[in-house]
């Protein structure tokens, strides 16, 4: 029981944080890097990683985080009732390591690296306009139904991918 409701927590913690992440970004399509190369434009580290911790209060990243890891605890219990007793154990790991507080510096850098001071200014003005606020809003949602549908489909497909892979293991110990 340990065993696999770690490795649902692991798959949905990787599933849930890049969709939430991406998503708040305004849905981009490019993949964030860890390697970008940073912009042309020299500019102090301070400030643009001051922008971005104001982008990313505008954005409501903190509030996206503690829903976040309630419905991550949710998904958990829905699976696995019987750990619903020691739910605010599981939150309190989460939040430990995942919450906002944990990780706003690393996301906070992860922005000023990606984006110009310009274009952090930009996504302000956007974030914080009606549109933008309902972005905010709604995003949290909507990438964890879809991390929800994509665990579902892996699922669905899980009996044929164990089959390929036992086929094709089979192929390379001949």
């Amino acid at each position: 029981m340990l065993k696999t409701t770690s490795k649902t927590l692991l798959f949905i913690a990787t599933l849930a944080l890049p969709l939430t992440l991406q998503a708040q970004c305004g849905g981009a399509t490019k993949e964030l890097s860890a390697t970008k190369v940073a912009p042309k434009t020299t500019i102090p580290a301070h400030q643009a990683n001051a922008e971005a911790l104001t982008l990313l209060a505008t954005m409501n990243m903190k509030e996206s985080y503690e829903g976040m890891i309630k419905r991550i605890t949710q998904m958990q219990i829905q699976s696995n009732p019987q750990i619903k007793a020691i739910e605010p154990t599981i939150e309190a790991f989460f939040t430990k390591y995942m919450g906002w507080d944990a990780q706003r510096g690393d996301i906070a850098a992860l922005y000023a690296k990606n984006y110009t001071i310009e274009e952090l200014k930009e996504l302000n003005k956007f974030y914080q306009t009606p549109l933008g606020q309902k972005t905010v809003q709604i995003m949290p949602q909507l990438a964890a139904a879809s991390a929800q549908i994509a665990q579902s489909r892996m699922m669905k497909h899980m009996p044929e991918m164990k089959a390929m892979i036992e086929t094709e293991l089979k192929k390379i110990q001949k």
